[in-house]
Protein backbone atom coordinates (compact mmCIF):
# COMPACT_ATOMS: atom_id res chain seq x y z
CA UNK A 1 0.00 0.00 0.00
CA UNK A 2 2.92 2.60 0.53
CA UNK A 3 4.09 2.57 -2.75
CA UNK A 4 0.47 3.43 -4.27
CA UNK A 5 0.39 6.15 -1.93
CA UNK A 6 2.22 8.59 -3.65
CA UNK A 7 0.14 7.80 -6.90
CA UNK A 8 -2.82 8.14 -4.93
CA UNK A 9 -1.43 12.06 -3.94
CA UNK A 10 -0.92 12.65 -7.05
CA UNK A 11 -4.01 11.69 -8.39
CA UNK A 12 -5.84 13.84 -6.05
CA UNK A 13 -3.25 17.07 -6.49
CA UNK A 14 -3.80 16.36 -10.23
CA UNK A 15 -7.71 16.55 -9.94
CA UNK A 16 -7.77 19.57 -7.87
CA UNK A 17 -5.40 21.31 -9.91
CA UNK A 18 -7.35 20.06 -13.07
CA UNK A 19 -3.97 18.42 -14.60
CA UNK A 20 -6.20 16.19 -16.43
CA UNK A 21 -3.11 14.23 -18.48
CA UNK A 22 -1.66 13.91 -15.12
CA UNK A 23 -4.73 12.44 -13.41
CA UNK A 24 -4.88 9.98 -15.54
CA UNK A 25 -1.71 9.18 -16.12
CA UNK A 26 -1.25 8.60 -12.31
CA UNK A 27 -4.65 6.91 -12.88
CA UNK A 28 -3.03 4.16 -15.12
CA UNK A 29 -0.23 3.43 -12.98
CA UNK A 30 -2.25 2.78 -9.75
CA UNK A 31 -4.38 0.47 -11.82
CA UNK A 32 -1.74 -1.63 -13.19
CA UNK A 33 -0.68 -1.89 -9.49
CA UNK A 34 -4.37 -2.15 -7.76
CA UNK A 35 -4.41 -5.01 -10.87
CA UNK A 36 -1.08 -6.83 -9.81
CA UNK A 37 0.29 -6.24 -13.62
CA UNK A 38 3.79 -5.41 -12.64
CA UNK A 39 5.26 -7.43 -15.14
CA UNK A 40 3.78 -4.32 -17.90
CA UNK A 41 5.34 -1.77 -15.74
CA UNK A 42 8.91 -1.30 -17.24
CA UNK A 43 7.66 -2.18 -20.68
CA UNK A 44 5.40 0.91 -20.03
CA UNK A 45 8.04 2.71 -18.63
CA UNK A 46 10.45 1.94 -21.78
CA UNK A 47 8.23 2.50 -24.50
CA UNK A 48 5.48 4.99 -23.25
CA UNK A 49 7.57 7.59 -23.60
CA UNK A 50 8.30 6.62 -27.96
CA UNK A 51 4.48 5.86 -27.83
CA UNK A 52 3.87 9.27 -26.50
CA UNK A 53 6.08 10.71 -28.58
CA UNK A 54 4.79 9.13 -31.65
CA UNK A 55 1.43 10.52 -31.04
CA UNK A 56 2.17 14.23 -30.43
CA UNK A 57 4.28 13.99 -33.67
CA UNK A 58 1.49 12.63 -35.53
CA UNK A 59 -0.54 15.43 -33.84
CA UNK A 60 1.91 17.38 -35.23
CA UNK A 61 1.94 16.20 -38.99
CA UNK A 62 -1.42 16.83 -39.15
CA UNK A 63 -1.44 20.14 -41.34
CA UNK A 64 0.44 18.35 -43.50
CA UNK A 65 -2.23 16.07 -44.14
CA UNK A 66 -4.62 19.04 -44.14
CA UNK A 67 -3.27 21.23 -46.62
CA UNK A 68 -2.66 24.40 -44.36
CA UNK A 69 1.32 23.96 -44.32
CA UNK A 70 2.41 23.24 -48.17
CA UNK A 71 6.49 23.08 -49.83
CA UNK A 72 6.01 26.41 -50.54
CA UNK A 73 4.83 27.46 -47.01
CA UNK A 74 7.74 25.64 -45.57
CA UNK A 75 10.86 26.80 -47.70
CA UNK A 76 9.70 30.38 -47.26
CA UNK A 77 8.96 29.52 -43.04
CA UNK A 78 11.97 28.27 -43.19
CA UNK A 79 14.34 30.92 -44.54
CA UNK A 80 12.53 33.61 -41.86
CA UNK A 81 13.44 34.94 -38.66
CA UNK A 82 10.87 33.01 -37.04
CA UNK A 83 11.61 29.98 -39.36
CA UNK A 84 15.41 29.88 -38.20
CA UNK A 85 14.88 30.65 -34.56
CA UNK A 86 12.89 27.91 -34.78
CA UNK A 87 15.36 25.35 -35.98
CA UNK A 88 17.53 26.48 -33.35
CA UNK A 89 14.67 26.21 -30.66
CA UNK A 90 13.94 22.52 -32.41
CA UNK A 91 18.25 21.71 -31.70
CA UNK A 92 18.06 23.42 -28.40
CA UNK A 93 14.49 21.14 -27.27
CA UNK A 94 16.12 18.29 -28.57
CA UNK A 95 19.23 18.41 -26.76
CA UNK A 96 17.32 19.47 -23.27
CA UNK A 97 15.51 16.31 -23.58
CA UNK A 98 17.93 13.87 -24.28
CA UNK A 99 19.27 15.46 -21.00
CA UNK A 100 16.60 15.33 -18.99
CA UNK A 101 16.15 11.78 -20.14
CA UNK A 102 19.51 10.88 -18.90
CA UNK A 103 18.92 12.99 -15.24
CA UNK A 104 15.40 10.81 -15.01
CA UNK A 105 16.99 8.03 -15.66
CA UNK A 106 20.14 8.50 -13.39
CA UNK A 107 18.23 10.03 -10.79
CA UNK A 108 14.76 9.37 -10.48
CA UNK A 109 14.30 10.89 -7.49
CA UNK A 110 13.87 14.80 -9.00
CA UNK A 111 10.49 13.35 -10.53
CA UNK A 112 8.47 14.53 -7.77
CA UNK A 113 9.91 18.26 -8.03
CA UNK A 114 9.56 18.22 -11.42
CA UNK A 115 5.24 17.21 -11.04
CA UNK A 116 5.41 19.94 -8.52
CA UNK A 117 6.75 22.58 -10.70
CA UNK A 118 4.35 21.24 -13.49
CA UNK A 119 0.82 21.29 -11.30
CA UNK A 120 2.01 24.76 -10.19
CA UNK A 121 2.04 25.90 -13.89
CA UNK A 122 -0.59 24.24 -14.82
CA UNK A 123 -2.97 25.41 -11.98
CA UNK A 124 -1.90 29.11 -11.50
CA UNK A 125 -0.30 30.00 -14.86
CA UNK A 126 -2.17 27.92 -17.77
CA UNK A 127 1.01 25.94 -18.66
CA UNK A 128 0.30 22.57 -20.72
CA UNK A 129 1.28 19.43 -18.83
CA UNK A 130 3.44 17.63 -22.03
CA UNK A 131 7.50 18.43 -20.78
CA UNK A 132 8.05 16.78 -17.94
CA UNK A 133 11.15 15.66 -19.90
CA UNK A 134 11.88 18.91 -21.23
CA UNK A 135 11.77 20.18 -17.12
CA UNK A 136 14.51 17.42 -16.74
CA UNK A 137 16.09 18.89 -18.94
CA UNK A 138 16.14 22.34 -17.21
CA UNK A 139 16.76 21.22 -14.24
CA UNK A 140 19.90 19.28 -15.93
CA UNK A 141 21.09 22.31 -17.27
CA UNK A 142 20.36 24.58 -13.45
CA UNK A 143 22.31 22.20 -12.08
CA UNK A 144 25.51 22.39 -14.46
CA UNK A 145 25.37 26.16 -13.72
CA UNK A 146 24.44 25.99 -9.83
CA UNK A 147 25.58 22.94 -8.51
CA UNK A 148 29.07 21.64 -7.39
Amino acid sequence: MASVLPLLIVFIVALFTKNNLLAAASAIVFFCNLMRLHSFLPLIQTRGLEAGLLLLTISLLIPFSTGEVTLKNIIRSLWSPLGLLAIVGGLLGAFLNSQGLSLVTVEPTIIPGILIGVIISVFFFGGISVGPIMAAGITALLARFFLP
